[in-house]
């Protein structure tokens, strides 16, 4: 079974070299869909012998779904340009893909690295943050403009144990960056949440969740999370004024 692996670009020349030389344990073709970018992202990209779309950003899932569009092979494995593939996940990748299966697409969990660390708890960690990033063609679609998911419309979905690594945010200010442009997306959907849902948002990822187990992190993670609630609740609330 043939497989291409899709990634999503705009500017990442700091993450993209990383993602791509993991890649070399797949042996599998590479396609990115970048949005405009003006750093090296493109040369990086030609270097690795990736084979390049550009098609202007509306959503997460229109460059997913497009790039979807472009892939004659039988399996597709959509990334992002901040993960690693290690050799474990990439074994089992090329099993899951080259056996037959009753599975149309797979979940594969993430491994998150936060601020220089492994998230295993605070909702993050990859028994929580698990996604379908393997799918067979034609099996299903993207939704959702921000935090896109892979719907199935045919077939079901297994698991693979090995997670993806992935270097997620590196500072803090990335974090709050990521907080004010996500609640900017959120208010022009007109998504709503009661007033409560800071509070029940902490104690979910702190108690429940066990995020007290990550330290520090698992502590400010928490309290950040629910700074975005409130975040977008005074962003709404400015608009009605």
């Amino acid at each position: 079974m043939s497989l291409t692996v899709v990634i999503p670009t705009l500017n990442e020349e700091r993450d993209l070299p990383r993602t791509l030389k993991s890649l070399a344990n797949l042996k599998a073709d590479i396609l990115v869909i970048d949005s405009g970018s003006t750093d090296k992202t493109i040369e990086i990209a030609q270097k690795h012998g990736a084979k390049i779309f550009n098609h202007p950003f509306k959503s997460f899932s229109d460059t997913r779904n497009f790039a979807d569009q472009q892939i004659k092979s039988d399996w597709i494995l959509s990334l992002e340009a901040d993960v690693v593939i290690t050799k474990k996940l990439a074994q089992e990748i090329k099993s899951s893909t080259s056996e037959v299966e009753d599975f149309s697409a797979y979940y594969i969990p993430r491994q998150n690295i936060i601020w220089g660390k492994k998230i295993n708890h605070t909702d993050w960690g990859p028994k929580d943050d698990l996604h379908i990033w393997l799918y067979k063609k034609g099996a299903g679609a993207w939704r959702g403009n921000v935090h896109e998911e892979y719907k199935l419309k045919k077939g079901t979905a297994g698991y693979l144990n090995n997670p993806l690594i992935h270097y997620n945010y590196e500072t803090v200010n990335e974090f709050i960056g990521k907080i004010n442009s996500y609640s900017e997306v959120a208010v022009t959907q007109g998504k709503t949440f009661p007033f409560y849902w800071p509070v029940r948002d902490f104690f979910k990822r702190y108690i429940y969740k066990l995020g007290f187990l990550d330290g520090y992190h698992g502590l400010f993670l928490s309290y950040l999370q629910a700074v975005y609630y409130h975040t977008l609740k005074i962003k709404q609330y400015q608009n009605n004024v």
